[in-house]
């Protein structure tokens, strides 16, 4: 064992509805829709975009339960230590994400003495040509902004309060200027922030500021709709002698296999019409919920089952219904 070098690792993204803020409240149907959308912001705004990746460098598969494991192969992240793999993990889920770094300063004009002009530094959104945490950021923001203007103002007031810290005064007089004098456009289109009234003493560029801040926390995010911080399971991606369900065996938890997918092909993979054992044929068999489960209906195989205390099912879809679904066979 002594002799024995560790010849490296790839670099794994464990993808699992569990991990996604909500889930819980989920059925399985609508679990794997949500991990699914996960797995193709981390697919394409981070290991395409901001990493390059290259797609003949990644396998994807399904894990056979709630998810989707992604395998990066470049040369250059076979031998990275478990810290730098910690580092890459920490990027994707915005640990230690700082506002002053990701906004741009310009200086502007402020006013004039005695011929010369006085001018003071203020931030910006980061111009739409920026990539990484800046390009998100801004494309963050801009939702936002959008949203908040097709809502009551009362609504926005409270989301500024609850969800980004700022204080009631403070909040109204954000929304008067951004809504009722609609500068929020010139924040989207100019990408400027220091179009604040002055005469309001606690409506500035630092008090939008939190409006940004907000922008970047996770729970944040789901509202937002963008979803852009990954629901990856950190300790498997950061270890460098971790086990990964071997493809095409069978999970246990749902009698569907771990499949290979091209990433180019996510958007239509179906776990319960494209991850069925194959061995599995169309003989009718009985089967029994003791306890009915949350879903109504499940569509396998491109066939419905309406869900009954008592069905008959073909043998393709009774081990998925035992296995993860509760049922017994008669």
């Amino acid at each position: 064992m002594a002799e024995k070098e560790w010849l490296g690792a790839d670099l794994v993204f464990d993808l699992d509805a569990d991990h996604i803020p909500g889930s819980e409240g989920l059925d399985y149907i609508e679990q794997l829709k949500r991990v699914k959308e996960k797995c193709l912001l981390l697919l394409d705004d981070f290991l395409k975009d901001d990493f390059g990746f290259q797609e003949e460098d990644m396998e994807l598969y399904f894990s056979g339960h709630r998810g989707y494991h992604i395998h990066v192969r470049d040369d250059d992240v076979l031998h990275l230590s478990a810290q730098a793999r910690r580092e890459i993990v920490d990027y994707i889920t915005g640990v230690g994400l700082d506002l002053d770094t990701i906004l741009p300063k310009e200086r502007i004009k402020v006013d004039e003495f005695q011929d010369r002009d006085i001018t003071k530094e203020s931030p910006k959104l980061p111009p739409e040509e920026e990539g990484g945490w800046r390009n998100k950021t801004r494309r963050l923001t801009k939702e936002l902004l959008q949203r908040w203007d097709g809502m009551e103002e009362l609504e926005v007031i409270d989301e500024m309060k609850e969800k980004h810290g700022v204080g009631s005064k403070t909040a109204e007089g954000l929304y008067q200027d951004l809504y009722e004098e609609g500068k929020w456009r010139n924040i989207i289109e100019k990408g400027v922030l220091n179009v604040f009234s002055e005469d309001k003493r606690m409506v500035n560029v630092k008090s939008f500021k939190k409006i940004i801040n907000g922008v970047l926390k996770e729970e944040n995010i789901q509202e937002i709709g963008s979803q852009i911080i990954g629901a990856t399971d950190e300790p498997v991606t950061g270890d460098t002698k971790r086990l990964i369900r071997l493809p095409f065996s069978i999970h246990g938890g749902s009698f569907l296999t771990v499949e290979d997918i091209a990433p180019d092909e996510i958007e239509s993979f179906e776990p319960l019409n494209d991850a069925l054992p194959d061995f599995l044929s169309d003989k009718s068999y009985t089967i029994e919920f003791e306890q009915l489960p949350d879903l109504n209906s499940v569509r396998i195989k491109d066939t419905t089952f309406d869900i009954e205390g008592k069905m008959e099912v073909p043998e393709y879809a009774a081990p998925f219904m035992i296995s993860k679904l509760g049922a017994k066979l008669l």
